[in-house]
């Protein structure tokens, strides 16, 4: 059997993704691949490192730090700390790209299009992104149908398909948050992209595509598990044979002080304890076959 554990899109909610791969490594229960889309980047390079006890809540309250400073929003805060990943004093480098490492995939979504390429990565970008705020809500595809492409980042991937390489992983990880209204824009080797979640704002279908037997899925949310952002196609517990078995909190993050783009230090900390409980809560089960 081989295993793939993959995270969901949630923004600073990513943090009870991040305790729940806490969890799994201070059980030293380790997939074959791990995949994170958006805010769930970072979690998942951690625990395809195996630096989630590292990393722990201190990422997280670094980005709640930053965010307070005066002129700052999203995009220059993730902008900031996924170049940090990669500095010489970091350990993920040198971890990740390892001979013995899990495989590693960050999706990101490249703008396929001239047009939408000048929009996305200019001073009009925050006008279109509330345009697709709007086209969200009304489950509106269009836009996105025509301009995005899913790409996936992946350390091992085969001769001409996106590579996840120390020298990129800086880039792919902003971009994978970066909602098209940031200010900052998101360039991968030269290339125009945005935020996952547009396409693909959880991996599993991704790696049961990949052949991987058994997906085990983290959500930031209570509900259904979603393909995308549109919120249009549910991911079943049983996708083409494979189990996708999910880990989620008991309630919305929200009533701990941790939402999209806002979040407390309190509620940082509770959302990533509560995290920690239920990865202990599924392995528990896992061992039981209680699902």
């Amino acid at each position: 059997m081989s295993i793939a554990i993959v995270g969901s899109s949630g923004g600073m909610k990513g943090v009870f993704v991040q305790g729940v791969f806490e969890a799994f490594e201070t059980e030293s229960f380790h997939a074959d691949a791990y995949a994170g889309a958006s805010a769930s980047a970072l979690p998942t390079v951690s625990a395809a490192a195996r630096l989630c006890n590292y990393v722990g809540v201190r990422y997280w309250q670094r980005v709640q730090t930053l965010l307070a400073k005066p002129g700052n929003d999203l995009s220059h805060v993730m902008r900031t700390v996924t170049r940090e990943w990669d500095a010489p004093d970091e350990p993920f480098t040198a971890r990740l790209f390892r001979p013995a490492a899990a495989r590693l995939f960050i999706p990101a979504n490249f703008v396929k299009s001239p047009e939408a390429a000048a929009q996305t990565q200019s001073s009009a970008s925050r006008r279109l992104g509330r345009r697709l705020l709007l086209d969200i809500a009304r489950k509106d595809r269009r836009w996105v149908d025509v301009n995005l492409e899913l790409h996936m980042f992946d350390t091992q991937a085969p001769a001409g398909a996106p590579r996840l390489t120390p020298d990129n992983i800086a880039d792919v990880s902003y971009a994978s948050t970066r909602m098209i209204h940031w200010q900052v824009p998101a360039w991968i080797e030269g290339k125009p992209y945005v935020d996952a979640s547009y396409t693909c704002a959880c991996p599993a279908a991704e790696m049961v595509a990949r052949g991987y037997t058994e997906v085990i899925a983290i959500s930031t949310e209570t509900g259904a598990l979603y393909r995308d952002i549109f919120c249009m196609q549910p991911i079943p517990d049983v996708l083409e044979g494979t189990p996708v078995r999910v880990v989620r909190p008991d309630f919305d993050l929200k009533t701990l002080g941790v939402d999209f783009t806002t979040c407390t230090r309190e509620g940082l900390l509770a959302a990533f304890e509560h995290g920690v409980a239920k990865g202990r809560e599924f392995l528990a089960r896992r061992r039981t076959n209680i699902f």
